[in-house]
């Protein structure tokens, strides 16, 4: 259309030019997102905070902090979105965004722009327990508990017995799941609580959500040993009693009592060995180990001074108590023996093989050392430990059925241990007797020897000690040496070992013409210069020499086997 008196005109449009002057313009809003409010341990989630402008050229940045662990998550200089994946082990963690200064702390002040805060949950799982030690027959409730609830997830809280790997129980809603259990006698249950798809049996671990470590809950137990060198006044007793868990972190305490009921040294909490040597002032006492709490002090400063400086007179509330036993009467004396990878005989009246060969050579044994289980040596046999009652000879159980470059932590000693101590049941051992364990040196055989350690040391002990065997160690006793090093880290740390356990050293290994009627003197014998019991010294290897035996020289403290 056109316009009265006139011809109608195209609007002039004029260039578009940037504005030299022109600024970026301001964030008023930020909102921060996540993609998954839920992932497995060590899985990453994605968080990503938008801004209504970009941050470029403005001198701000766009951060995301975890503030539930108070860091710096993200960064970002330029545009308007800012994205991370973030990861973590477990719990429930906090996010927001800002909009500020870049800064490695959370900003503050009233120009920053901050976000709305998002949450996310790892899952993870964790035990619990109303007591993790109570005598026997007592119950006690267990509690898996995670940091998300299951409902509608499609998995299940469940509890396992570990051993078994069969279900104890399950829950399909909240955040715990527990169940109650009691055991008539001492001993152990180990536990693990899992969240996965339902199943009756443990799940493998590609179908796993999240899972505990294993949880052991123990029913107490207590047993005590006893050797004197006298049955008569003036004698000393030595007395051992060992629980069947470490008391440390425990509530209760350990202690000696004889046979009127008085404690005759003070009780102990720390770990699970409690030894007293006692001098005989009339009669040979009996004596029992009992597990229980140390009363509360009472009176005022006066008896609280005195019970600092006696200990508690006595146990309440007692869990497990040992029967009474009578301490068995040795004379300390230095013996000698051998040991051979071979059996000695196939006669149980010992008139073939080795044994006839080494009485008749080299002199009649007072002991041999022998093997508990087949490795490249067979173990003892029927015929052997015949032939030992029959001669009136002592048996030096050794356990090596293990990998020998294996020798390092806590639980491979352990389980060692308990290896040992089932066979040694299994043959018929009384407890009181001691265990040996092999421990090769460093070469070609056996490389990894070089790695043994202090943790070793110690779970041998825990698992023989606790079976009330006497712990014990075939080791170079030079000191310097890898055993001897991971020897004294383990008596350093726990010095009941050096108490408790012997050392059989090869070392010093000599040559010579050596019998029962010519040996050396037991001041060549090395040790470990550390605290310890070097009651046993293997003086002479076979090298192929016949009788094929080694020699032995050991003091009559460590305890044989006298079948």
């Amino acid at each position: 259309a056109g316009s009265k008196g006139g011809s109608a005109s195209a609007p002039v449009v004029e260039p578009s030019v940037p504005d030299p002057m022109a600024q970026p313009a301001p964030v008023h809003g930020l909102i921060l997102s996540i993609d998954h409010s839920t992932a497995m341990p060590g899985h990453s989630l994605v968080l990503t905070a938008t801004a209504d402008a970009p941050v470029t050229g403005t001198g701000n940045a766009i951060e995301i902090f975890d503030l539930t662990a108070g860091k710096q998550v993200g960064l970002c200089l330029q545009g308007s979105q800012c994205s991370v994946a973030y990861a973590a082990n477990s719990g429930v963690h906090s996010f927001t965004a800002f909009v500020s200064s870049p800064t490695s702390t959370v900003p503050a002040g009233s120009t920053v722009i901050t976000s709305n805060a998002v949450q996310a949950s790892w899952i993870a799982v964790t035990f619990s327990a109303t007591s993790k030690a109570v005598g026997p027959g007592q119950s006690v409730t267990i509690t898996a508990s995670s940091t998300i609830p299951v409902d509608k997830t499609g998995w299940l809280l469940q509890i396992y017995d570990a051993p078994a790997h069969s279900r104890l129980t399950y829950c399909a809603s909240g955040n715990t799941c527990s169940t109650t259990l009691s055991q008539p006698n001492g001993g152990w249950r180990t536990f693990v609580a899992v969240i996965s798809a339902p199943s009756t049996e443990a799940p493998p671990a590609d179908k796993v959500v999240a899972q505990t470590d294993t949880f052991t809950v123990t029913w107490l137990s207590a047993a005590v040993y006893a050797v004197s060198n006298s049955g008569s006044a003036g004698g000393v007793v030595h007395v051992v009693a060992t629980a069947n868990t470490d008391l440390t972190h425990t509530p209760w305490s350990m202690g000696i009592f004889d046979d009127h009921g008085q404690l005759v040294a003070p009780v102990c909490k720390n770990g699970s060995t409690c030894t007293a040597d006692l001098t005989i002032t009339d009669r040979l006492p009996s004596f029992s180990a009992a597990i229980g709490l140390v009363p509360n002090a009472n009176g005022g400063t006066l008896g609280q001074l005195l019970k600092k400086v006696t200990g508690p007179a006595k146990l309440v509330n007692i869990q497990a108590q040992s029967p009474l036993i009578k301490p068995s009467i040795h004379t300390s004396r230095m013996m000698w023996g051998v040991d051979s990878c071979k059996s000695f005989t196939d006669d149980p009246g010992g008139g073939t093989g080795l044994y006839p060969m080494v009485a008749s050579r080299l002199g009649t044994p007072d002991f041999w050392g022998r093997y508990l289980t087949p490795t490249i040596c067979p173990a003892i046999s029927s015929a052997e430990i015949s032939a030992a009652h029959n001669h009136n000879m002592g048996i030096l159980p050794i356990y090596d059925d293990f990998n020998c470059s294996n020798v390092s932590g806590y639980d491979t000693g352990h389980q060692y241990g308990l290896e040992a101590v089932a066979a040694a049941q299994n043959l018929g051992i009384p407890k009181g007797v001691g265990l040996v364990i092999d421990i090769e040196p460093p070469g070609d055989a056996c490389p990894g020897a070089a790695n043994v350690d202090g943790g070793f040391v110690t779970g041998w002990y825990d698992a023989v000690a606790s079976a009330t065997y006497v712990p014990a160690y075939y080791g170079n006793g030079g000191p310097g040496t890898e055993f001897a090093t991971a020897y004294c880290a383990a008596v350093t740390a726990r010095p009941e070992i050096a108490n408790n356990s012997h050392i059989w050293t090869y070392e010093a290994s000599l040559w010579g013409n050596y019998s029962k009627a010519n040996l050396p003197g037991w001041d060549m014998a090395y040790n470990t210069h550390c605290p310890e019991h070097g009651t046993a010294w293997q003086f002479m290897l076979s090298a192929g020499s016949d009788p094929d035996v080694d020699q032995d020289r050991l003091i009559s403290d460590l305890p044989l086997w006298f079948p």
